[in-house]
This record gives C-alpha cells, structure tokens and sequence, in this order.
C-alpha cells in the first residue's frame, strides 16, 4: 500500500518527493499575456527581415512593425 507518494520517474520539485501543481489554464493564459520587456540593444526582427528583403512593405505593415 502506497502512502501518497510520487509515482517512480513522476516530475518533481528538485530536491523533493513534492509534485508541481498543475498549471490551470488561467495561468497559463496570463503567463502568455504577460508583456515582454525588450531586451538592451535587441534589433528588430520585421525591420532586419525588411532590409534583407525577405518582407515587403504590407507585410511589414501586417506585422505590426515601422517601416523606416
């Protein structure tokens, strides 16, 4: 008879016989939304792909991105 334990093999928290809770999917959606800082000298991916020629002017525009 098992006493509650954790299945052999079973995720846990390192350094524990404790199994994560599992994420609801509210919080997997406000982790999602979470805004994303950018990071300190980070080029612009739409306005790299644009100077390469890999995206036209509407597909800039789609995107989202400023077009120079």
């Amino acid at each position: 008879m098992r006493r509650g334990g954790v299945e052999p093999g079973a995720p846990t928290i390192p350094g524990t016989a404790v199994k994560p809770r599992r994420r609801t999917l509210d919080d997997t959606a406000a982790a999602v939304a979470r805004p994303v800082p950018p990071v300190p000298d980070q080029g612009d991916l739409v306005e790299h792909w644009h100077d390469c020629g890999l995206l036209d002017d509407d597909q800039v525009d789609s995107l989202g991105g400023e077009q120079p």
